[in-house]
C-alpha cells in the first residue's frame, strides 16, 4: 500500500510519500534526488512496527530512522534502527558461516576486474529488545537485548546480552547466569562472556565460555571451588563424584566433548590441509565402548571414518563409497573386518 509523490523540477526530483506494511506497520520516505553532473541523493527513511522477515531464521518488528546521502559517489548512512520485538529461531547454520581461508585459490575461477565498490560511511545505532526479542537455537532459549553502534567497514562497538536464558547441555537444563556479546571491532568477531550454571543444594556448577567467537575457550567451574572432576560431576550428575565405573564413563564422555569442542578449529584446519572435506570430530558410544570418531569426505562419493577407543584399545577404520542416494558400500577394519552394502531410507 504505497503512496509516493514525485515533483520534478529540472535536474531534481522531490520525493514525499509513505506506505503500510503488515497490520500496524507504517513507513515514510522524504527527500530529493539530483542527476546533474553526477547522481546525488538526500533521503530520510522512517518507519514504525515494520515487519521484516529473514528467511528462514527471524520475524522482526523494526522501526528505522535513517538518513541516506550520496555525494560524489560516496554513500553515507546515518541514524538509528530499533528492533523492539520479534522471534529468532536457528535450527541449523547456513554453509556460508564456514569461512574460506584468505589464501584459497579456486581453480578455473576468473576474478573480474571491475569498478571498485562504492565507498560507504556508516553511523548507525541499533537498539534491540525494548519489548521482547526471543532467541531459540542450539539448545539455548533466551531474550536478546542491548545496543550496538555500527561504523565504517562494519566496525561495531557495543554489547548484546541474553536475559531469562536456559541452555540444555549433557541432558541438563542449565540456567544462563550471565551472557554477553561484546563488540569492539568487526561485527562478526564479538567477544563472548557466558556462564551457564546448575545449582545443587549449596553448590553451583557451571560452564564458562569466553574469548573470541572464532576460537572460544570452554571451562567448567564451581562455587565453592573444587576440582574439575567434582565440578563436572555436579554439573552432569547433580551429586558428588562416586566410585562407580558408570559415573566415571559418563564424566569422561562429557569431558571428552568439551575437549573436542575446543580443538575443532585446529583439527579442521589440519584435515583441510590433507585434502579432507567436511571434516567432523565427535564422540560415539557409551560406557566402555566410548570412542573418538573422525570423519570426512575424500571425494564426492568416497568418505573416510576413523575411530579410537577411549577405554578399550579398539581402533576402527572404514571407507564408504556412495553408489546412489540410498545405497552405499562400506569396508571396515577393526577387531573384525567386513564388507557391507547398506540401504538407507529416511522416514
Amino acid at each position: 500500500d504505497l503512496s509516493l509523490q514525485a515533483l520534478i523540477a529540472g535536474e531534481q526530483v522531490q520525493l514525499n510519500g509513505g506506505w503500510r506494511s503488515g497490520e500496524a506497520g507504517r513507513g515514510q520516505l522524504n527527500g530529493h534526488l539530483t542527476w546533474g553532473q553526477a547522481l546525488g541523493m538526500d533521503l530520510r527513511l522512517q518507519g514504525q512496527q515494520l515487519p521484516v522477515t529473514v528467511e528462514p531464521y527471524a520475524t522482526l518488528d523494526v522501526a528505522p530512522d535513517l538518513t541516506l546521502r550520496l555525494i560524489d559517489d560516496k554513500l553515507a548512512v546515518t541514524g538509528k534502527v530499533l528492533v523492539p520485538k520479534g522471534k529468532i529461531v536457528v535450527r541449523e547454520l547456513p554453509p556460508s558461516t564456514v569461512k574460506v581461508s584468505d589464501d584459497t585459490v579456486i581453480v578455473g575461477h576468473q576474478t573480474e576486474e571491475g569498478k571498485p565498490p562504492m565507498a560507504m560511511a556508516m553511523d548507525i545505532d541499533v537498539v534491540v529488545g525494548q519489548d521482547t526479542l526471543s532467541f531459540s537455537g542450539f539448545g539455548l532459549t533466551a531474550n536478546l537485548l542491548g545496543h550496538v553502534h555500527i561504523g565504517d567497514n562494519m566496525d561495531t562497538r557495543g554489547e548484546l546480552s541474553l536475559a531469562d536464558g536456559r541452555y540444555r547441555a549433557y541432558g541438563q537444563r542449565l540456567t544462563i547466569r550471565r551472557a554477553r556479546l561484546l563488540f569492539a571491532g568487526p561485527i562478526d568477531q564479538p567477544y563472548l562472556d557466558i556462564e551457564a550454571i546448575r545449582k545443587v543444594d549449596d553448590v553451583i556448577a557451571g560452564i564458562r565460555l569466553s574469548g573470541s567467537a572464532e576460537q572460544p575457550t570452554t571451562a567448567v567451574f564451581s562455587e565453592p571451588a573444587m576440582s574439575q572432576e567434582q565440578a563436572l560431576s555436579y554439573l552432569v550428575l547433580g551429586r558428588p563424584l562416586g566410585t562407580s565405573g558408570e559415573d566415571n564413563n559418563m564424566l569422561a564422555e562429557a569431558a571428552l566433548g568439551l575437549g573436542l569442542a575446543g580443538s575443532a578449529g585446529i583439527t579442521g584446519s589440519l584435515a583441510s590441509g590433507l585434502g579432507i572435506d567436511d571434516f567432523q570430530l565427535d564422540t560415539e558410544g557409551s560406557g566402555n565402548s566410548t570412542s573418538v570418531v573422525a570423519s570426512g569426505n575424500l571425494t564426492e562419493k568416497l568418505s573416510l571414518r576413523y575411530g579410537v577407543g577411549v577405554f578399550e584399545p579398539a581402533n576402527t577404520i572404514a571407507l564408504r563409497y556412495k553408489l546412489s542416494k540410498k545405497v552405499y558400500l562400506e569396508a571396515a577394519s577393526g577387531l573384525a573386518s567386513s564388507l557391507d552394502i547398506f540401504y538407507k531410507r529416511d522416514f
